[in-house]
């Protein structure tokens, strides 16, 4: 019974060592994060802000498109669904 007892904390044991081995590798890859962020100058900042602008308003002027031509064509589907059935 004891040998059980201590086989079952051994594990528990080392369960959690394993889990705080995890999330200091998680606490650690995220602190790397930010140091790397911060080493980005204010320049290469306001680049990569206007490269995202340039990237968002080019996704919506395309799914602008798209929302029209798709507008479009099921508006004629139901031209032709009336027709028919008419």
């Amino acid at each position: 019974m004891e040998t059980l007892l201590l086989v079952t904390v051994l594990v528990g044991t080392l369960v959690l060592l394993g889990f705080s081995a995890v999330l200091l590798r998680r606490v650690s890859a995220a602190s790397q994060v930010d140091v790397l962020l911060r080493r980005v100058s204010a320049a290469s900042q306001v680049d990569v802000k206007a490269e995202l602008a340039g990237a968002l308003e080019s996704l919506n002027s395309t799914l602008g498109q798209k929302i029209s031509v798709s507008t479009a064509d099921m508006a004629s589907r139901l031209e032709q669904m009336e027709v028919s059935h008419g």
